[in-house]
Parts: C-alpha cells; structure tokens; sequence
C-alpha cells in the first residue's frame, strides 16, 4: 500500500548507500553538474572531520542553519563523472525540504550544510575511504579510492518556531482552497456528503452493522483511491495495481494518512462509502508521483472484517508462521536444486571443491601467510564474480567495470553485513595474499530478487584475492 503509507522526507536525499556490496551494482547515470566550474577548482577548505567544502556563490541570507532548524535546498550527489541523487530531477524545479539533525558521522554533509545562508552555492567533497574508515558503508557502486561530491543551492533557514508558524499558514489557506474545489465537485456531481470538523466529507452508500472501527482495531479494507479530476491512482480491487488482497488497517495508530486514521472510524463492519479527503489530511504539499502536490483524494473503500487488537495479533502470529513454514520449503527445495546444479558444474569442469555447513563451496589456489581474516577487520580483496555459465557481471580488475586493472581494491569491513552473506562467510577462510574461488548458492548471494546483471535466484562464482588485512 505504498500510496497510503506515510511518507517522510528525510536524510535519504543524500544517504549514502545501503547495498549489501559495491561489485553486482548498476552503473550510475551520467552526470549533470550543477556547479561545473566548481570541478577540480582550488579553494576548498577541510574540516577536522575531513569533509572539503568551497562556497562557488555566495547569497544574502544572514542566519545558518542549526540542529533542529528547517532548510530547503536543491541537491546533487556524484561519484566521479556518475550521478547517484538529483534533486532537481526527482522534484522538478521544487527545492527539497530538510530538517536539520547533528551530524551522524565523520564528514557528513550536514556539517558543511550548517556553514551556509540562504542563497550560497556549495560543494562539499569525502573521499569514499574516509567515509569507510568513519564506520560508513560505501555506497553501491562506490569504491575506494573515489571522491563523493554533494553540490547543494541552499534557498530558505528557519527556525522551528518560524517553520511551524509558516506551515501552519501555508496549511490554512491550502485548506479553504481545497474546500472551495470540493464544493464545486459536489455541485458539479450532484453530490451531497457530510462533512468531519478536520473537513473530510463522505457518503456512506452501506451502512453495515455493528458498533464502529475504533482506534487500535484492525480493519480489512477493499478500496480504489482516485484524484478529483477521476484518475484512478491505486487499487487493491483492479490487478493492474499488482495487489488484489484485503488491505490491513491498525486504525488510528498513524501507519496511514490522517484522513483514512480518521475516515475508518466512521465506519462499520460491511460499510460501504467514498471518503472526500483534502490534501492537508493526505499528502499535504509533497508530490507522491502520481499524486501530485496538495493533491485532494478520493476513495471508495469497503469495510469487510474488523478486529480487536488480540484477534489481530493472533490472526498475523498465525499468518506469519504459515508464511514461514511455505519459505523454508521454498529456500529447502532451492537449496537442494543449486547445491545438484553445483555439483554437476564441478564435475564437468573436474573442480575440486570444500562445502562448508552453509552450503558455500569454496577452492582455494594459493594459501597465502598469517591467520585467517576475522570479523571486524576491514579486508581489502580483488574479485571477478560470473554466472554458473561463465558470464562475468562484476570486477574491480577490468576496466569494463569502470575499474582500474590492479589499482582499484575493494575495501569492506567483514562480517559487518556490508557485503553478501557469502562473502563475509568465505573470505573468513582466506589468508592475506590467499587467492581462491567461492561457489555461492543464490541464498548466500541475492536470493531471488537478483541484482542488476544477477537474475533471481542465480548461483554466483568469484575469483577472489585477499589483498590486505587491518
């Protein structure tokens, strides 16, 4: 239910990254520079924090942002001559709002965000080794040796207070324009609903029976949510929306938008009605493709079940657990299917190969020196992953994969779930200067969702080197 789900609007613009590892990552769009004299010019000044900032433009505002403070920005995240976020391109000519948190950790943009007024330009810059060296995780398709690049138009600070006082504005007149399109509709539609004190209008078609949707209740919910001018934006009622299922609700508890949390509770169990829901109790002045912004809503839901709070505890224990006796039959029966593939793989190439309780195998072709690679050590590795039929999706050894043959090591920290399972199990196995290759079923690597150039549910074979160990 992605268009009910609340939306929040916070430091993804600029996250870093979350992937499990650099390598079976899609190459980055080109890039289109805000700043592009900015580019390799001198003046840039380092924090402590090692972050690099240069102010290319300077405005007039007076006052910089501080911890708790609103900003609004337009901004655009590089690596190299690829783009990772474009503010401008997701949001149009909108300048995206954040609220001002301490910085997270070393070199966080924050920190040079909080060096800026209203109008300055800036580029801020963080070698990707001391993002890793601060506890970070490299972002998917970054590796070391790279420089990530934020270029950031800063156009508006407030304070809390003025940012309240300012929404609360916006807010009140949003809200009389929005009733006067309402009223109109009405007229326009012969229409002739109720109206809620918050000012949700509905019409109830049904009136089901039993004693109404209260909060902490969980109601099962058929709807078909469109905006005013009829087009039909989502549906659990219409497979073209991909989920026909009962949807859900634990009423009143803030996990939907105010106007349903609201709505809902005007129902009973087999109601039938159309909720006429203004912007300011849906999405407000956010753009939720393809609800655009101060988007009123339209909704015909359905009330099929209602359950106490205990009754919905139970019926999702007993759900969860069938879900997961189906998936452990799932992964059991894909299990045995990879590990036979396997084998006939390495009888036809004559591999002689280790399997470990995991179901990883593994060879390894030079021991290297020392002890083995442990958990929490940061290890630095060449690699070449290819499928089980030799096609070769991933290396920092071959310039295809914009790598520098022999100069572009990848770095992680293992055992730290910063890259796939069978990595930070197999590379426990290896020495520095060990080289060898693991042979990882697809629930080691990217299950069935794939990855990129990885189909679901696809075997993975890597030539591994353990380069360095700290």
């Amino acid at each position: 239910m992605k268009n009910l789900s609340k939306i929040a609007l916070a430091s993804s613009l600029f996250v870093l990254g979350a992937g499990p590892a650099a390598f079976a990552q899609k190459k980055a769009a080109p890039v289109n520079r805000a700043f592009p004299a900015a580019k390799g010019a001198a003046g840039f000044t380092k924090l402590k924090s090692g972050l690099e900032y240069k102010i290319v433009k300077h405005g007039t505002g007076k006052k910089k942002p501080a911890v708790t403070d609103h900003i609004e920005m337009y901004i655009h995240v590089r690596v190299g001559d690829s783009t990772t976020f474009d503010s401008r391109k997701m949001y149009g000519e909108k300048p995206v709002p954040y609220g001002i948190v301490a910085p997270k950790f070393k070199g966080d943009p924050v920190e040079g965000f909080m060096l800026m007024v209203a109008g300055d330009s800036a580029v801020f810059k963080l070698p990707v080794d001391s993002l890793i060296k601060a506890g970070g995780q490299a972002p998917p398709g970054m590796k070391a040796g790279q420089t990530i690049e934020w270029d950031v138009a800063l156009i508006s600070v407030r304070t809390d207070a003025e940012e309240k006082v300012a929404t609360e504005k916006k807010n009140a007149e949003q809200k009389g324009i929005d009733d006067k399109i309402l009223q109109q509709y009405f007229t326009k539609n012969n229409i002739k609903p109720l109206k809620t004190a918050s000012g949700i209008y509905y019409t109830i078609s049904k009136e089901g029976t039993g004693e109404k949707v209260k909060t902490g209740e969980t109601a099962s919910v058929n709807y078909t949510g469109k905006l005013i001018d009829g087009k039909v934006f989502d549906s659990n009622e219409d497979s073209a929306f991909h989920h026909v299922e009962s949807f859900n609700v634990e009423v009143g508890t803030g996990h939907v938008i105010k106007g349903w949390d609201e709505g809902l509770q005007l129902l009973k169990k087999g109601s039938q009605a159309t909720l006429y829901i203004p912007s300011g109790l849906a999405y407000g002045a956010q753009e939720h493709n393809p609800i655009p912004a101060n988007g009123i809503l339209i909704f015909d839901i359905a009330i099929t079940d209602i359950k106490t709070a205990e009754e919905a505890k139970k019926d999702m224990e007993a759900k969860a657990a069938q879900k997961k006796k189906e998936a452990e039959g799932k992964i059991g029966m894909q299990k045995l299917n990879e590990d036979r593939e396997l084998k006939e793989y390495f009888a036809k190439h004559n591999i002689q190969a280790t399997k470990t309780e995991s179901g990883m195998y593994y060879s390894i072709s030079k021991e290297g020196t020392g002890e083995n690679a442990k958990p929490g050590q940061k290890v630095t590795m060449h690699y070449l992953g290819k499928l089980l039929n030799g096609k070769v999706f991933d290396s920092n050894m071959d310039s295809t994969f914009n790598a520098t043959p022999g100069k572009a090591p990848f770095s992680f920290a293992l055992g730290q779930h910063q890259v796939i399972a069978g990595w930070d199990e197999g590379v426990q196995l290896l020495k520095k200067g060990s080289r060898g290759t693991f042979y990882l079923p697809s629930y080691l690597a990217y299950g069935e969702r794939g990855a990129g150039s990885i189909p679901p549910n696809a075997t993975l074979i890597f030539d591994v080197e353990l380069v360095e160990i700290q």
